[in-house]
């Protein structure tokens, strides 16, 4: 991860090495067209120039006066004010871990692994009507049971009199499917539960959830949507007592494991009194049949941040075994219950020394430097 992390910098970094040294050292700057503004620019900023006026510079340097937005190096003011922008959020993200990042409610991506992406299928023996299959996630533990959901949606306006009377649902892969199972509701929703035994009687991988639905004219539609299947190499069964280690809350972890490897383990930690976000954790632990823990941590910039001593919940849990080669595919993990209690401290439990990492001020003194070059 943090190798991935570094390539990722560095080829940014050269991308806007590149961009400034070429604007450096092209001996003959394009004149701008009104197709070549970019759509968000704002006016009053590098203004048009006509052909005349370029003549009259080419010919006397001095007798047109020095453009206010480009700077004395050649590069436009605006990329050193993005440049400077970069700089100054890359300050603020590194303020803390990457093991402990401040976590918000617009935070979809981390509040939601795994999600499945609801998708409306339009039915083409019933114009006037969509239907949507929906469940809690896209990566699908056989081991758990799962709630799914096929919801209706009528055009607005529709003097339809067809509704759906009944709807099965069932998995399919390779050729092989699962019993079928009827879905209780009607109108708008019906609702149901993939069992333990229909997710084990397909194999692991990609595989469709169809959804048939039948009509009170007689007719019938499918629609489907794409899952994963997989067996948990790993499973966090329960959490230990949580303690003050300078400035870090450390969490306890223990697991079952089936398989030796190196583990990524994602969580959402929340306040137990008002339910607000308040850290994404994420660690890294090898672990193996023999070596069943791990801990977690939260550094205290994070919880001062959000102003959150505790007590808090830890749940939407994103476990997976890296890859040891190129080539090999991710697996998955999962916990054994959606979320797990972890007691708090007051803030002024914690040592008060700001979190540091000597890579990321190296990296941020050389984006100071960009942004600040003459």
């Amino acid at each position: 991860m943090k190798i991935f992390k570094g390539i990722f910098f560095l080829f940014a970094v050269a991308l806007m090495v590149l961009v400034i040294s070429l604007m450096r050292h092209d001996p003959s700057p394009t004149l701008s067209t009104v197709s070549d503004v970019h759509p968000n620019a704002s006016v009053g900023g590098d203004s048009l120039v006509s052909p005349n006026a370029a003549t009259a510079y080419a010919g006397d340097e001095n007798s047109v006066p020095r453009d206010d937005a480009q700077r004395k190096d050649g590069a436009p003011a605006a990329m050193h004010g993005q440049l400077e922008d970069i700089a100054n959020a890359y300050a603020q993200n590194a303020r803390y871990p990457d093991y402990a990042k401040p976590l918000n409610e617009q935070d979809w991506n981390l509040l939601h692994p795994r999600a499945l992406i609801p998708r409306k299928a339009l039915l083409a023996n019933m114009p006037h009507l969509t239907a949507t299959v929906v469940l809690d996630r896209y990566i699908i533990d056989r081991s758990m049971e799962q709630p799914i959901q096929v919801q209706l949606d009528t055009s607005f306006g529709s003097q339809s009199t067809v509704s759906v009377t009944r709807v099965n649902v069932w998995l399919q892969q390779k050729g092989q499917r699962s019993a079928v199972m009827l879905l209780a509701g009607s109108g708008q929703v019906f609702s149901g539960v993939l069992p333990v035994s229909s997710l084990r009687s397909v194999p692991e991988g990609d595989t469709a959830v169809v959804a048939q639905l039948e009509f009170n004219n007689g007719e019938r539609s499918t629609v489907n949507t794409m899952v994963r299947l997989y067996e948990p190499e790993i499973r966090l069964v329960r959490l230990g007592d949580a303690r003050v280690d300078g400035a870090d809350l450390v969490i306890p972890a223990f697991f079952e494991v089936s398989r030796a490897g190196h583990y990524r383990v994602a969580a959402n930690l929340f306040s137990a009194s008002t339910n607000e976000p308040v850290s994404h954790i994420n660690a890294e632990i090898s672990l193996s049949p023999e070596i069943k823990s791990g801990l977690l941590k939260v550094h205290a910039v994070t919880l001062r941040a959000k102003r959150a001593a505790g007590s808090y919940v830890l749940r939407d849990f994103d476990i997976s075994r890296m890859p040891d080669s190129p080539g090999e595919l991710t697996s998955f993990g999962s916990a054994a219950s959606e979320s797990f209690a972890v007691r708090g401290f007051p803030l002024d439990s914690y040592s008060h020394e700001p979190y540091q990492d000597p890579a990321a001020e190296e990296k941020l003194a050389f984006l100071k430097k960009l942004a600040a070059e003459k």
